[in-house]
């Protein structure tokens, strides 16, 4: 019997479906019907082989499909009056090949319920092994996943160091400006400092140099009058010492000064390398000037001794006329090399 024959009743026999892929229920339930037929159990694989097409996801429901209408079929042919299903009314189905079929569909229900049985067992083996896999896939999946959290956790971390090194270094490049905007400023104050000072100096210096030409000057009369008058010789002595008093507070004011300048000078050596040469010679400076105010003060002990001494009588005023001329070139010797110092100094 093949399953091209449509049944006489609806309920006896499902019409047949189209499949994906290519293949029909009516392909199936053919190929089924031709390897029964031939004395072979329809499997999925054996229809497939049959049809040489078809996926068993296809071919398994049409096949479960034709089992489950195979009985149907059988006792459709038993109640339409011993004839086989889909063949002429009156034609009856001989109790052989009844029997035959009935045997066939049994063997054919026990090796299908195996065959299911044992692709089920397949199957739950493949899941078991695919859970298997899976739950190994999971363990591995969370230790990465550990792995990862750590690997973030230490990125995080080496982030937060990174962001608190570079906050630091943002901190200490403020401070390294704010420390060398503060040098600058230093450096300009003490530039000025420097200036002013080196103003100062050369005021005094001028200031000395004046002084000193007006006492020399004062000194000059008091030798042309020292002839004439005692008594004004002796005032203007006094006026001169007075200048002297006056000189030697300038004098002590501006040691002070120097003094000062000096330690300035000193405190910006090492910033100030290119006032060395300026500094040097405001050295030599000084030192002739104090060099010429002892011999100035030695000059001037030896003029009041001089003019402490008692009148005497004329030759002996022509040997103290000498005496004052040779004092005054030993104060014009010794005013000569000051001036030729200040002229230097002078000098840019």
């Amino acid at each position: 019997m093949t399953a091209s024959h449509t049944p006489k009743s609806a309920t006896l026999a499902p019409s047949p479906r189209q499949g994906g892929r290519g293949i029909s229920e009516h392909d199936v339930w053919t190929a089924a019907d031709t390897l029964l037929m031939s004395g072979q159990r329809p499997t999925i694989e054996r229809i497939r082989q049959q049809l040489g097409r078809g996926s068993p996801n296809t071919v398994s429901p049409y096949l479960d499909a034709w089992f489950a209408g195979l009985g149907a079929r059988l006792k459709g042919a038993d109640g339409a009056g011993g004839g086989v299903m889909g063949l002429p009314d009156g034609v009856p189905m001989p109790e052989p090949v009844a029997r035959a079929a009935l045997d066939w569909w049994a063997l054919a229900i026990h090796e299908a319920r195996t065959a299911l049985a044992e692709e089920a067992a397949a199957q739950r083996a493949a899941l078991d092994a695919r859970e298997a896999e899976l739950a190994a896939d999971r363990e591995a999946l969370e230790q990465a996943r550990a792995v990862l959290h750590e690997r973030i956790a230490s990125a995080e971390t080496a982030a937060a160091d990174a962001r608190q090194a570079r906050d630091e270094a943002q901190a200490q490049a403020r401070r390294a400006e704010a420390l060398l905007i503060d040098a600058q400023a230093d450096a300009v104050a003490s530039r000025q400092s420097l200036a002013s000072a080196r103003d100062a100096a050369q005021a005094m210096q001028d200031a000395h140099a004046s002084h000193r030409a007006d006492w020399d000057a004062e000194r000059a009369k008091l030798v042309e009058r020292a002839d004439a008058n005692e008594r004004r010789l002796m005032l203007e002595l006094d006026t001169a010492r007075e200048s002297i008093k006056s000189l030697q507070q300038e004098r002590k004011q501006a040691q002070r000064q120097l003094q000062d300048a000096e330690a300035s000078l000193a405190a910006m050596t090492e910033a100030q390398h290119e006032m060395r040469s300026a500094k040097a010679l405001q050295d030599v400076v000084i030192a002739r000037l104090r060099e010429q105010v002892g011999t100035q003060e030695a000059l001037v002990s030896t003029y009041q001794s001089m003019l402490a001494a008692p009148p005497a009588s004329v030759a002996g005023r022509g040997v103290a006329s000498s005496a004052t001329l040779g004092v005054k070139r030993r104060l014009s010797s010794a005013v000569a090399p000051t001036a030729s110092v200040l002229r230097r100094a002078r000098r840019p």
